[in-house]
């Protein structure tokens, strides 16, 4: 598993492709966050690791975004 970088920072600094998950005070979800999601995306390394950890926090949810965005691009899955 990858090292994780730490960084307190005043504000958020975002590069295309990046994706950010927001975790609530008890612990679930709150927010993903992920750029438009074309066939480049839902094919990239990026996806299939946010895939993972939605996962991971919350199960079942890796289901649901496949499912979410197979309506609106079709299965790359």
């Amino acid at each position: 598993m990858s090292k994780v970088s730490l960084e307190i920072a005043d504000n958020l600094d975002f590069e295309d492709g990046d994706c950010a998950i927001t975790i609530k005070k008890d612990g679930t979800i709150g927010k993903v966050i992920v750029p438009k999601m074309d066939t480049a995306m839902l094919n990239s390394e990026g996806y299939k690791a946010l895939l993972e950890v939605v996962e991971v926090l919350q199960p079942g949810s890796k289901e649901e975004f496949i499912k979410h965005n197979e309506k609106d691009k079709g299965s790359v899955h």
